[in-house]
């Protein structure tokens, strides 16, 4: 953003940060500590609120910030659902119910308001600095002018001087305006490819947490297939192939059983084989790659809800 230097300044940073904070703090005791699916689910949210703000102001382009900061704000909204479970679960109280609740809203509006302004604005961002160029006509020295047609060849050769400059130039600010396109073209596609990649994600972590496992058996769930390709993608986010590959590993401690699972979620447009990344691709190729860390206990001797870990 052009008119704020450094992303600890930003006030919509800050907020988000302390959001984080808080609902790390509030999850990280009690019932709300071990109901494994809720307590991800409402970390990795707030999570995508700090790190869409600052990816989006790192992007250098206040079109690709208003995007990111638009998904940033989504998540503000997720946080506030998830809040209310929480509530509903008793994992919280109302003091700190509202509380976590204002705060959210807070970091809302000030995203918003962020928005609201950059859309004002009418810049363009820092990257773009240095590509809007001046041309002046330079004026060829008339000093002590010598009559006759050494004069008359000394313009004539200016002239053409002026002609080649002009038309270079002419072809550089197209050659400019071309690129500037097309960054602007992969940096939509970036956001779409983050966006696919999310939700390859999210299906990951949906198969390896599973709350609906089986009440009072030992048994994890499974990773997926070693590598599973999602193609199957609508609207804007079409163009994309998602694989998704996961690896576990499990302990037990006591009665309980433990697993811990990698997941990678890489999106790209032009798969390989069916599949991303593409070691060898064309041109226009983008890719995203989102990974996560999560963990499931099972209780065999837990009597519910079927996220318990006795």
């Amino acid at each position: 953003m052009a008119t704020v230097r450094g992303l600890e300044k930003l006030d919509a940073w800050q907020m988000a940060r302390t959001l984080a904070n808080e609902i790390y703090a509030s999850s990280s005791s009690g019932a709300f500590a071990r109901d494994f699916v809720l307590r991800d689910q409402i970390r990795r949210a707030a999570i995508s609120v700090l790190s869409n703000v600052a990816e989006g102001f790192e992007r250098g382009g206040n079109a690709e910030f208003i995007q990111f900061l638009s998904i940033a704000k989504g998540s503000v909204g997720e946080v506030r659902a998830q809040v209310y479970i929480a509530l509903d679960q008793g994992y919280t109280d109302h003091s700190k119910f509202e509380q976590l609740q204002t705060l959210a809203i807070d970091v809302g509006k000030k995203i918003g308001g962020l928005i609201a302004y950059l859309k004002k604005s009418g810049l363009k961002g820092s990257k773009y600095k240095g590509q809007e160029l001046e041309t002046r006509n330079p004026e060829p020295e008339t000093r002590n002018p010598e009559p006759g047609t050494r004069q008359r060849g000394f313009s004539i050769v200016t002239a053409v001087f002026l002609v080649v400059v002009l038309a270079l130039l002419g072809a550089f600010i197209v050659s400019v305006t071309g690129m500037q396109q097309t960054s602007s073209q992969l940096d939509v596609q970036g956001v779409r490819a983050y966006q696919a990649a999310r939700a390859g994600m999210e299906w990951g972590a949906w198969q390896v947490l599973d709350p609906n496992n089986t009440i009072g058996t030992p048994a994890l769930p499974t990773c997926p297939a070693a590598s599973t390709n999602l193609s199957s993608l609508a609207q804007s986010l079409a163009a994309f192939t998602v694989t998704v590959t996961c690896s576990a590993t499990t302990t037990t401690e006591g009665n309980r059983n433990v697993a811990t699972y990698r997941v990678v979620a890489t999106a790209c447009n032009q798969p390989s084989a069916g599949s991303c990344p593409n070691p060898a691709p064309g041109t226009g190729y983008v890719e995203r790659e989102i990974q996560a860390t999560l963990s499931k206990c099972k209780d065999p001797t837990a009597a519910g809800p079927r996220f318990a870990c006795g």
